[in-house]
């Protein structure tokens, strides 16, 4: 392509050759007299401007310094934002500037001129626009000029100029920062300093490419802030420009006058007058079209004319050329943004582009969102590499599945999506379901044998959500409960947006209530047949000051699937621990300590030190606590669990299979799990009267108890016949409201007390 130039640029100084040799003397000397009349206004102009530019920043420089360390010595801290009247008394024989601000390193305006209005004033730092500039200003020990843009606080287009206002140390305290308002009365800014349509004058940027000022027929700063000289175009600009003024870009940058060089763009040929000013990093560029001379010299320079025309005709040949590769490589380039590197499919930015345009037919259509159950598990035991083998096939299978008229994206990580015009929930949810099923049959992943479940969250547009946000909200939802029980499909529901705000509202009201120690314990005696308390199950409750009393089975729930399980649980067994010493130490009494462990505690790495180090902070011994697990610990990595259970067995910890009997594989566990204990579960004990199959599930219970000899306990008992029927059976410990509601440790160390001042004599605790 380069070479191509070099080409074409030959043949057009070989026409202007010729065209020279036709041409009289006279009509040469004419031309040179015009274009040296050209380009010494062009380099006067560009050097007076560049001047004027120079002085109104210096100016302007020294009073940002003295106006922002004025506002810094009035003592006030900058912790609010204010409008300073004494700021608009400065703007009014400055009639430059569009209105004074004064920031915080942070990069918010805590001062301000009374034009301004703080409702719309941006972060300085983060701000698209203004950060990269700021950042700078905030390492340099000179103004800086910052991007044209349009301020809404003062309804102006401005070029923002800003001073960095440092401590004797060196620490920058504030940025004192101003607009120059363009096109103001008087102002070297003015908007008509060209000279006609074919005559610019710009003001460049050096650090990012980006137009500051320009001054041309039709273009206001609506357009020009907004151009930017990409690095590619920048340096093959360079070069050119080196070419032109025989000089190199240092050289030019370093003198204090104007290069003369002459350049085309867009078919059109410049001469242009450059300038650099070091201190504030701007090009003035002063440059006109050829046109002018051309039309000036037409009557006497016509063979000159067809032969430039038939040279301009050839570059906007080459330029048409250049142009339709650009735009296939712009198109190659969009389609990559819009789809996924890994499965080919749309990527979140183009199925949002898709949604984007659906929105605005306002045709109903639905968004499936699809999820692949576990697939960390894959990643984790069979690498990355898998990982990405599985969302490949998993995208071609959806690919296959989906209807032509579908469109098909892969969000991110494990997660899919369809939008699909069909909108009836019946015939939705069918075929939803059809492609959970046949996403679920077995494929190959090299050698590899896998089976992947999905779960699917569907919602409606315009019935679910009639904005984007909130239809892929809705299809989330939707998602969130299709989980809770694994490839399922799921259809949005308005009580679903209820359900999860309250959920949000729990997790964030649980966070502070672990935070502020608003959480408490209760105990449930555990009694033998003699009606002696021998034992305590520890109970976490809560009441919030915005939620009343919250169920534990609400908190716990959220806080296994917020990650706040190990803190809870952590505050569970730190509180109940201290409490029993304190109860200990009062009735000196042997009594045991039962507390529930869930599935994430106890598979927490270093959880035996955990517990082992809570028992020794509270000098309680091992003997004395009963860990109460469930069945589905056991559901996961079995070998570890086992392992876990050994070593709190082998320091004197006891453990207890909560809830027994209502699992699938209890007697399959009993086998190989060296338990202590069984608790026999409410729903056992509820019919054990009247149910003659309750009452053999219990007797067959105390039967496996005694042959594994493990101690026993049923639990939920509310009736004094249940706990005759219990003790008949072989099972001689209870807990249950017939004993005792769960209380404070105040009220168990007081029936104790109690209990102990009557010769043992059975006590039952009032009921709380």
């Amino acid at each position: 392509m380069a070479a191509l130039k070099r080409n074409i640029w030959a043949l057009y100084f070989l026409l202007v050759t010729v065209g020279f040799v036709l041409l009289a003397v006279a009509l040469h000397q004419r031309w040179q007299a015009l274009i040296s009349d050209e380009t010494s206004y062009q380099l006067s102009r560009a050097e007076l401007i560049s001047q004027s530019v120079h002085s109104l920043l210096r100016t302007q420089e020294l009073v940002l310094d003295v106006v922002g360390r004025e506002l810094l010595n009035n003592g006030k801290p900058l912790s609010d934002q204010r409008q300073i009247p004494l700021l608009d008394s400065i703007m009014s024989v400055n009639p430059a500037l569009a209105g004074f601000g004064l920031a915080r390193p942070d990069g918010t305006f805590v001062r301000m001129s009374t034009n301004v209005d703080p409702a719309g004033l941006l972060n300085l730092m983060e701000s698209p626009v203004t950060g990269a500039d700021f950042r700078r200003t905030l390492e340099s020990d000179t103004m800086v000029v910052g991007r044209t843009y349009y301020l809404e606080a003062v309804s102006e287009w401005i070029i923002p100029i800003r001073k960095a206002l440092r401590s004797e140390q060196g620490d920058v305290i504030a940025v004192m920062t101003a607009g120059l308002e363009l096109g103001a009365d008087g102002s070297v800014l003015d908007r008509n300093l060209h000279d006609g349509e074919d005559d610019s004058v710009i003001l460049f940027r050096e650090t990012d490419g980006y137009v500051q000022f320009m001054s041309r027929e039709g273009v206001g700063p609506e357009q020009f802030s907004s151009i930017q000289v990409n690095q590619e175009q920048l340096a093959s600009q360079r070069r050119e420009f080196e070419a032109r003024a025989g000089r190199t870009i240092s050289d030019i940058m370093a003198s204090r006058e104007a290069a003369i060089f002459t350049m085309d763009r867009a078919g059109s040929e410049y001469l242009t007058a450059s300038i650099y000013d070091p201190r504030y990093h701007l090009w003035t560029v002063s440059e006109t079209r050829f046109a002018p001379l051309y039309r000036e010299f037409i009557g006497t320079l016509i063979p000159y004319l067809l032969s430039f025309a038939a040279g301009g005709w050839l570059l906007f040949i080459l330029f048409r050329i250049i142009d339709r590769a650009e735009k296939e490589r712009r198109q190659e380039l969009l389609h990559q943004a819009r789809h996924d590197d890994l499965t080919g499919l749309l990527n979140r930015a183009g199925l949002l582009d898709r949604l984007e345009n659906r929105l605005i037919r306002a045709r109903p259509f639905s968004l499936v969102v699809i999820n692949i159950d576990n697939f960390s598990g894959i990643n984790d035991r069979f690498g990355l590499e898998y990982g990405d083998h599985t969302l490949v096939e998993f995208g071609r299978r959806l690919e296959r599945l989906a209807e032509e008229h579908d469109d098909l994206a892969r969000l991110g990580s494990d997660e899919f999506a369809i939008i699909t015009p069909n909108t009836d929930v019946a015939p939705l949810m069918q075929a939803c379901t059809n492609l959970v099923e046949d996403l679920a049959e077995i494929f190959e992943v090299g050698r590899l044998r896998l089976q992947v479940g999905a779960s699917v969250g569907i919602a409606r547009f315009p019935e679910d959500g009639d904005s984007l946000s909130k239809l892929i909200r809705s299809a989330h939802l939707a998602l969130y409960e299709a989980k809770q029980s694994r490839n399922a499909v799921c259809v949005y529901k308005a009580e679903m947006e209820t359900a999860y705000l309250r959920r949000l509202t729990v997790e964030q009201r649980l966070r502070y209530g672990l935070a502020s120690h608003a959480l408490y314990m209760v105990y449930q005696p555990q009694v033998s047949d003699a009606g002696k308390t021998i034992g305590l199950e520890a109970l976490v409750r809560w009441q919030d000051e915005e939620l009343g009393f919250v169920s534990p089975a609400e908190f716990v729930d959220v806080a296994e699937k917020s990650g706040l399980m190990i803190p809870l649980g952590n505050f569970v067994l730190d509180t109940s621990l201290r409490e029993f010493r304190q109860l200990l130490d009062k009735v000196q009494q042997p009594l045991d300590l039962a507390i529930n462990i869930s599935v994430i505690q106890f598979c927490q790495p270093g959880f035996v030190d955990t517990v082992l180090n809570a028992l020794k902070t509270h000098d309680v011994s091992p003997s004395s606590l009963v860990l109460e697990i469930t069945e589905t610990l056991f559901m996961g990595n079995f070998d570890q669990v086992l392992q876990t259970i050994c070593d709190l067995r082998n320091h004197g910890i006891r453990l207890a299979m909560d809830d027994f009997g209502t699992g699938y594989s209890s007697l399959s566990l009993l086998r190989q799990l060296p338990l202590d204990e069984l608790k026999i579960d409410k729903s056992f004990v509820d019919g054990i009267v009247e149910d003659e199959k309750a009452a053999n599930m219990v007797r067959s219970i105390v039967a496996i108890a005694r042959s594994h000899n493990m101690s026993l306990i049923a639990e939920g008992v509310e009736e004094q016949a249940q706990a005759q029927a219990l003790i008949k059976m072989g099972c001689l410990r209870f807990q249950g409201y017939c004993f005792s509601r769960p209380v404070v440790m105040a009220d168990i160390r007081q029936m104790l007390s109690d209990t102990a001042n009557t010769d043992n004599t059975p006590a039952t605790i009032r009921r709380s």
